[in-house]
């Protein structure tokens, strides 16, 4: 049994609704019911009776409700007493992060992090990937969290790549938008409302919508450019923009049907690469380093098994 799984199935027995406890953890609702049948196929008894609207415990539940949250602790308390032998009690780090993944893939990294580190101190800089390159160039930057294949970052010689879950790339709307009355919808149906991009969208991703986010067309609906997505999802709710995202930006506004995904059927299958950038030619320190490995254990890939911190060139 994975750590991972029974951390997963803590939030699930405590809030006992596999929807809350998906957004609370992160994760697509198919991904934790995935990772509580891992656990129960490997401890060889059912540990929840489920149910259209919540779930509740079994005996077997309740007894591991009981000394699951025991072995959390003891593991906190072993990594305390290793990052004390370790140097990791203290040190700085300076992270980079374009916006999405700051909010969507570092913010609760982070606060855990600060948590079992609590001397360590952290300066979360948030920037355009093309900005954040040139900071960790120049000496700014520790390491940096961005999307990796449109920029092409994941081609260049000089950087070393670790690459987090990818994610689909999505329109979204409030769930009363009218676009949603439509029975088969296509990218012209967009055409006639205002568009929210990012404004660093690389040229590699925009031509994929030929001229859809083009202001010069005759039919121009009107176009939002965003550094901050944040402000955007608020705007979504009170009008008829349609924004194009990765779906782990509003997978919480997803799963409270705040906002819907726009099943667009001749949209091509497009996936956000966010990955973890340092520079080859530059030894991590292991404060980066630790955090580095304690944010690929956050956000695992499919079947890729968790990495340590041996992996990684340390000072």
């Amino acid at each position: 049994m994975e750590l991972r799984h029974l951390k997963h199935f803590l939030v699930l027995a405590k809030l006992k609704h596999f929807n809350r406890a998906a957004v609370q953890l992160n994760l697509a609702q198919p991904s934790l019911s995935r990772s509580i049948q891992k656990m129960e196929e490997r401890l060889g008894v059912k540990l929840l009776e489920r149910n259209s609207k919540s779930v509740s415990l079994t005996e077997f539940g309740e007894l591991v409700v009981r000394q699951g949250q025991k072995i959390i602790d003891d593991v906190d308390l072993l990594y305390r007493d290793i990052r004390s032998l370790n140097g990791l009690d203290a040190g700085d780090i300076l992270i980079g992060s374009s916006p999405i993944p700051s909010n969507a893939l570092l913010g609760a990294a982070i606060g855990n992090f600060i948590r079992l580190y609590p001397h360590i101190n952290v300066e979360l800089i948030v920037e355009s990937p093309a900005e954040l390159y040139e900071r960790l160039i120049g000496g700014g930057l520790s390491m940096f969290v961005a999307e990796t294949k449109a920029t092409d970052f994941d081609k260049r010689d000089e950087l070393a790549t670790l690459p987090l879950p990818e994610y689909d790339i999505i329109f979204c709307v409030r769930a009363d938008h009218p676009l949603m009355m439509s029975k088969v919808l296509m990218l012209d149906d967009l055409r006639e409302y205002p568009l929210a991009i990012p404004r660093a969208m690389p040229s590699s991703v925009q031509t994929q919508f030929g001229d859809l986010f083009d202001k010069d067309r005759h039919d121009f609906g009107g176009l939002v450019k965003f550094d901050q997505f944040y402000p955007i999802k608020e705007s979504l709710l009170n009008c008829n923009m349609v924004a194009i995202t990765p779906e782990i930006a509003v997978r919480k506004e997803l799963a409270e049907g705040r906002l819907v995904s726009l099943p667009v059927s001749d949209m091509v299958k497009l996936t956000s690469c966010f990955s973890i950038v340092y520079l080859k030619s530059k030894s991590l320190s292991p404060v980066t380093t630790g955090f580095i490995e304690f944010l690929l254990n956050c956000h695992p890939q499919k079947n890729m098994p968790t990495r340590q911190q041996s992996e990684l060139v340390t000072v």
